[in-house]
């Protein structure tokens, strides 16, 4: 091989892992930028994904608290019931008691008894207060759909957005308008329950009362799925957009590797080139 054939050859060599060195060092460039993009794409749907179990848990709690305080009130009615029901019935409380008790035993039963069944009205409607304000706290989420180019996956957040707006307001009208009408029925109740008749009205106010209350059980459980919904999709997307993520800096690092390699490589082509030069300079001379 000739000095000037050397020559070229280094030439080439030199220029190709000079020109390597630039594209891996723009693949590294593109790289940080990919990563960037999906380090901020990847923090967006977590903070989704965390807004959506947020809510999800928080309507559970929801759901839970409205069922065990239905549960409640049921029992205690029924139970309040069934020993005013005993109290009014002449027959039955002389099955129940022995006949040495007082009248004025039976009358201090049917006060007390009396009295904590029409506070249950009040109880239910505090109750209902209370609801209120739980829900108030529960921060429900309208997603942006800008953030979305599939038709497809806007459409079904247009959809989540509709049942999640839809179902607040029915919520919030359930406790206000719709409340107060129920309020004026408890309220207009103004005396003791002297007769039968009297209980089985106020019963069946406060019977109505108690299934207006679990209304709003059905609108927090669509609430509930919906962000359930978005949970589960929300989970999905910022787990793929963190494995892009994490794919890029893989890519970044092999890229940092490779030019490193190509810049020792030209380097290393290049002092052969001097030395090379040096040789057929001296020959000359």
């Amino acid at each position: 091989m000739t000095l000037n054939f050397r020559i070229l050859v280094l030439i080439v060599f030199v220029g190709i892992f000079t020109v390597s060195s630039f594209i891996f060092d723009q693949m590294v460039i593109y790289s940080e930028d990919k990563i960037r993009e999906k380090n901020f794409l990847y923090k967006r749907s977590f903070n989704n994904y965390l807004s959506s179990k947020t809510v999800m848990l928080n309507t559970r709690d929801l759901l839970t608290r409205i069922q065990v305080k239905k549960n409640f009130f049921e029992d205690r009615q029924a139970f309040l019931q069934d020993t005013i029901l005993v109290l009014f019935n002449k027959n039955l409380m002389k099955t129940t008691f022995d006949e040495s008790v007082s009248l004025d035993f039976f009358k201090n039963l049917k006060t007390i008894f009396t009295s904590k069944y029409q506070t249950l009205g009040y109880d239910i409607l505090n109750e209902c207060d209370l609801a209120y304000n739980f829900f108030k706290g529960v921060q429900v989420r309208n997603f942006d759909l800008s953030i979305h180019n599939n038709e497809k996956i806007i459409t079904a957040i247009k959809g989540v957005n509709k049942i999640n707006l839809e179902n607040s307001l029915k919520t919030h009208d359930h406790f206000t308008k719709k409340l107060d009408k129920e309020r004026e029925k408890i309220l207009s109740i103004d005396h003791d329950i002297s007769n039968i008749d009297e209980f089985f009205n106020i019963r069946k106010k406060y019977t109505e009362l108690l299934d207006y209350y679990f209304l709003h059980y059905g609108y927090i459980e669509e609430i509930n799925k919906a962000h359930g919904v978005t949970f589960e999709f929300y989970f999905k997307e910022a787990g793929n957009f963190l494995n892009e993520k994490n794919s890029y800096e893989r890519k970044r690092n092999y890229y940092i590797l490779f030019g490193v390699l190509s810049q020792i490589l030209s380097l290393f082509f290049l002092i052969f080139l001097f030395k090379t030069l040096m040789i057929l300079a001296n020959k000359k001379t």
